[in-house]
């Protein structure tokens, strides 16, 4: 059975859950070879910068070559089966470079070229330090699925409009956030990811720019509350609506600078 199915049936969200959880490690051995073994550093902050053309979370230096060849591998290996299934993929990434700072988040000094690299499927030059880049990995993570319908926006707002609303979401739908902030919310911010589980007052999501713990910018899961403080819950939109067929995209990133831990109860 695949990952997608088995999130996809009407069971608890434990067993929900427990699926998402195993599939991973699954995905690591088969992609990864032994010299990923050295465990990440997570406890550093990610930092925004306005210093590049192209304001990104994160570092601001150029990557090594060795940083970039890597990341065109991880992305060139990322499977086509759905936008969940390339999402977990991401999340299941462990390999890091010399400083032990993972490919799948933000890096202290240099720029994650696997991070930049979802930016070739926007067309928006991000404005402002408030920048991420939630939209520009799920935009990435559509086109690599072979679905069309994405934004082509790096701005999580642009999600609102999307096709497929609905009120009984699946794993693997789209789920949008805006934020509470009038103003912020009217220039299109907030959060937008992959719907896994839901409780009364939170959703369990997966996606890219979520922090965990450390504040550290990654793809990763973790509970959002429906109503918070910052962000508030905006819609859910079926994946179906965007799974007419369109080219694949290429894996090779862009590298020129455009540029929570797993949780098992609902909090």
């Amino acid at each position: 059975m695949t990952l997608e199915k088995s999130l996809g049936r009407s069971v608890g969200r434990r067993a929900v859950l427990a699926a998402g959880l195993a599939m991973p490690a699954l995905i690591v051995r088969s992609v990864f070879d032994s010299t990923a073994a050295a465990k990440p550093i997570e406890n550093y902050r990610d930092f925004e910068s306005n210093v590049l053309p192209f304001p990104l979370f994160g570092g601001t230096q150029a990557p090594e070559e060795t940083e970039t060849t890597i990341a065109e591998r991880i992305l060139s290996r990322s499977p086509r089966t759905s936008p969940l299934g390339v999402m977990l993929y991401l999340e299941a990434v462990k390999r890091v470079n010399k400083d032990r700072e993972a490919y799948n988040g933000g890096w202290k000094t240099r720029w994650n070229p696997v991070i930049v690299s979802f930016f070739q499927e926007t067309s928006t030059k991000p404005e402002g330090d408030t920048t991420s880049w939630c939209a520009a990995s799920l935009n990435w993570a559509l086109a690599r699925a072979g679905y069309r319908g994405g934004t082509k926006s790096a701005s999580s707002g642009s999600f609102r409009a999307a096709p497929g609303r609905t009120h009984r979401p699946r794993p693997g739908d789209i789920v949008v956030f805006g934020q509470t902030d009038p103003e912020a919310f009217k220039a299109g911010r907030g959060h937008v990811c992959l719907f896994l589980a839901q409780c009364r007052d939170a959703v369990l999501v997966l996606g890219g720019n979520q922090t965990n713990r450390f504040g550290h910018h990654s793809v990763c899961r973790k509970w959002l509350a429906k109503d918070g403080e910052e962000l508030k819950l905006h819609s859910y939109h079926s994946i179906h609506a965007f799974r007419q067929a369109a080219p694949p995209a290429k894996a090779r990133p862009n590298m020129s600078p455009q540029s929570g831990p797993p949780a098992h109860s609902c909090p």
